[in-house]
């Protein structure tokens, strides 16, 4: 890692003349905050910064290895160069006691926007994007764009869900939503409503419409209506469901729906994956959104929280996480850029 960041930070340097630049840098990788900023101080000494050159960093990887791309950009002109290094898996530590195979999260970027992006949904032949005043299809080059019209004032924390049946798509928002078309040209129709949102596959729940919670009734297929505090958002665990309650503490309840125990050192974020290990939870850390955030898996043993596999960090606070059955889509704000990232989190056995 170090010597691609030396050998980039010194083509680049050489590419721009050593001339006075802005640098920025995103992670859109596993590696962590650490190790991100190793990569940053070693291209200090090649640049010096301040400039009129722009020169924007980003970390990403695949399935064997981590890449390093620097965008050069004065004014109108652009260039680009490239580094790499092999991945190197390291060896699993040794998990607690009951604890079953390790899973890895495996991150790859959907879509980017300076608008906060409240959910994202993947069509056969495209992406679909929800934010607060649109909806967005976009397949290759081609996009396009309805807007949401604002049939009441939106709370400031706003959110959002999205789903999608083709040849249509339903998204709700706090108390309204809208369906339409994916049939070009795309199209939208909005009204007012409390209907419950998709929370996992045969649960749903009513946002509560003022606020950025719901409220605490959940209907779910094979147990049907029931009572629970208010919640951020809500799991299933094999036989249990998990929720993320308003107070700060997530509650496990079990299929006879008897409380079995609560769980402290989680953020507001939650959601359920099935892997080919078995189900698993992954769980946000207990940031503020002015701090970087972290998605880490975790499993139930004797009703309590296990971590099940490293934590994968991210450039800023998580502002959504939904289930999406075999993976999660998270939504994470870069602190640096203040531009919103939209993920999807496929899970794998082994580290």
């Amino acid at each position: 890692m170090g010597g691609a960041a030396r050998d980039l930070a010194r083509n680049v340097a050489a590419a721009v003349a050593h001339d006075a630049m802005v640098l920025t840098v995103r992670n859109l990788s596993t590696l962590s905050a650490g190790e991100v900023a190793e990569i940053r101080r070693a291209f200090e000494p090649e640049l010096r910064t301040g400039g009129a050159t722009e020169v924007r960093l980003t970390i990403s990887e695949n399935l064997t290895q981590f890449l390093l791309v620097a965008e050069i950009r004065r004014g109108r002109e652009r260039e680009v160069l490239l580094e790499s290094w092999p991945r190197t898996p390291s060896p699993a530590p040794a998990g607690p006691k009951g604890t079953t195979a390790e899973v890895r999260l495996v991150k790859r970027l959907l879509w980017e926007q300076a608008q906060p992006i409240l959910d994202v949904a993947v069509v056969d032949d495209g992406i679909m994007v929800l934010d607060g005043g649109r909806v967005l299809l976009a397949r290759g080059a081609d996009q396009q764009s309805v807007s949401i019209p604002a049939l009441h004032p939106w709370p400031r924390d706003m959110r959002g869900r999205l789903a999608v049946n083709p040849p249509t798509y339903t998204a709700w928002l706090p108390g309204a939503v809208c369906r339409g078309s994916l049939t070009a040209p795309l199209s939208i129709d909005c009204r007012e409503s409390q209907e419950p949102w998709p929370l996992a596959p045969g649960a749903q729940a009513a946002l509560t419409p003022v606020r950025n919670y719901f409220e605490g009734r959940v209907e779910i297929a094979a147990w049907g209506a029931r009572e629970v505090p208010a919640f951020y958002a809500a799991a299933p665990m094999g036989d249990a469901w998990i929720f993320a309650g308003v107070e700060g503490r997530a509650h496990i309840y079990t299929r006879a729906w008897e409380p079995a125990g609560s769980i402290e050192q989680w953020g507001s974020d939650v959601a359920g994956v099935e892997t080919p290990c078995g189900s698993r939870i992954l769980a946000t850390r207990p940031a503020s959104l002015t701090e970087p955030d972290a998605i880490q898996p975790y499993e139930l043993i004797d009703g309590a929280a296990q971590p099940a596999g490293a934590a994968l960090e991210f450039a800023g606070p998580i502002t959504a996480l939904w289930s999406a059955g075999n993976s999660a889509t998270a939504v994470s704000r870069d602190l640096e850029t203040g531009r919103y990232a939209a993920f999807s989190l496929a899970p794998a056995c082994g580290s």
